[in-house]
Parts: C-alpha cells; sequence; structure tokens
C-alpha cells in the first residue's frame, strides 16, 4: 500500500535530492510530490510531510491543521541561523536544521516507516502460527512458545511475508530491508536468513517457510498447515 509523501520548500535543489534518494530506498512505499502551495486542508490525505519551517512561522493555519492531524508524520526544516529557543516549541514533532546530511532525513523516514507498516499489525503464517511485528514475536496460539526477533529479522520477515507470492532477489531485499545507504553485502543478508529459519523451525512444522531458487533469490514456501 502506497503512502503519499509531500515536500514543502523553495530549495528545488534540496527538494529534488530528497525525492530522489526517498523514491529509490522507499520506491514500493511513498508516492512523491514537491509543492510549494500545497492545499493545507489536505493534509488528512498524507501521511509523510517534510516542511520548511517559514512556511509555518507565518500561516496559523497551517499549524493549526498540523497539531490536529494525529497520525501524520512531520518532519520541519529549519533554516541555518535559526534562534535555538525556537526549537523546543516544536520539540514534539521531527525537526533537522540545514544544513543536514540526506542521511539524517532518511533515518527519520526509515523509522516513520518501520513504525507505519508494524503498527497494530498482526499477519497469519499458517492458521496457528503468529506474526506480531510490532512487537517482533513469533507465537503458536496453539502452545506456549513465543519466539523474539530482532529489528531487522522482523523487517526481513515482514517484507517477505509482504511479498509472498513473489521470488525476491537479494540485491532487492537489501534495498528494502537495509536501505541502500547502509553498507551491506548478501553474507548480511544470508546470515539474517539462516537465523529467521533457525526461529521459524523452533515451531517444528517440519518444513522450511523461506527458500532459495537456482538463481539466489527467495520466496516464501507458503503450504497450508
Amino acid at each position: 500500500m502506497q503512502k503519499k509523501f509531500v515536500i514543502i520548500d523553495d530549495n528545488k535543489l534540496l527538494a529534488d535530492l530528497i525525492e530522489e534518494q526517498v523514491s529509490i530506498i522507499f520506491k514500493n512505499f511513498f508516492t512523491i510530490k514537491f509543492l510549494k502551495d500545497y492545499n493545507t486542508k489536505n493534509f488528512n490525505e498524507i501521511d509523510l510531510l517534510i516542511i520548511n519551517f517559514k512556511f509555518i512561522k507565518n500561516n496559523s493555519i497551517i499549524l493549526n491543521n498540523l497539531e490536529n492531524e494525529k497520525k501524520l508524520k512531520i518532519i520541519i526544516m529549519f533554516d541555518n541561523g535559526i534562534n535555538r529557543s525556537q526549537l523546543k516549541k516544536y520539540s514534539n514533532y521531527n525537526f533537522i536544521v540545514k544544513p543536514f546530511k540526506i542521511k539524517q532525513i532518511i533515518d527519520i523516514i526509515k523509522d516513520f516507516f518501520i513504525s507505519y507498516e508494524t503498527h497494530q499489525k498482526t499477519v497469519l503464517i499458517t492458521h496457528n502460527l503468529i506474526f506480531k511485528p510490532e512487537t517482533k514475536i513469533l507465537f503458536n496460539k496453539n502452545s506456549d512458545i513465543i519466539i523474539n526477533l530482532t529489528e531487522k529479522e522482523s523487517k526481513l520477515l515482514n517484507y517477505i511475508l509482504e511479498n509472498r507470492k513473489n521470488v525476491l532477489k537479494k540485491d532487492e531485499i537489501l534495498i528494502n530491508v537495509w536501505g541502500i545507504t547502509e553498507r551491506i553485502n548478501t553474507h548480511t543478508l544470508e546470515t539474517h536468513i539462516y537465523s529467521l529459519k533457525k526461529k521459524l523451525d523452533t515451531f517444528e512444522y517440519n518444513h522450511s517457510f523461506i527458500c532459495s531458487d537456482n538463481l539466489g533469490g527467495y520466496y516464501f514456501n507458503d503450504l497450508k498447515i
């Protein structure tokens, strides 16, 4: 399911750079827009907003609309030279001060993405094996077995399950689970796949849920148990 993402800034070069990086890393999840004159009444239609502070400070309507949109993730960009005392007023928001590294804003978006995708979500792997991404656990509803997953294992399993009908290439998984800004290789993926398989095998279904094909991709063995 795609999420709507809006950048409101008058620096087109910066906006284009953010748009490019986000579209590469989160290409399956975001619709990118760059709008200087965005209709603030439509905030309820978007999921993520990156907005320059100058568009807020002299417009109480925008600020009021932002405060009323509890589900909206907001990142405020402050220009260099901002009075630091003003930052305290907006401490409830995610904010970043120019100049900043693109990785800083990408990391904030990653946190949003993980939270968005896993919020109150329950995934049925089989009729009795349950995956809870939000709390990063696997459990069998017919037994007392509960397995804790690491953050990356949870995100990896979540991504594979969301694409359970597809064979996923290694590079595709690396980009969507780790992101291209992290220095990783296929060995990292294979290690996490192995760890995840061992945890799934704890439930003794006598088969492997995550399988590999001859071309080096992974797919979910969706057997009915």
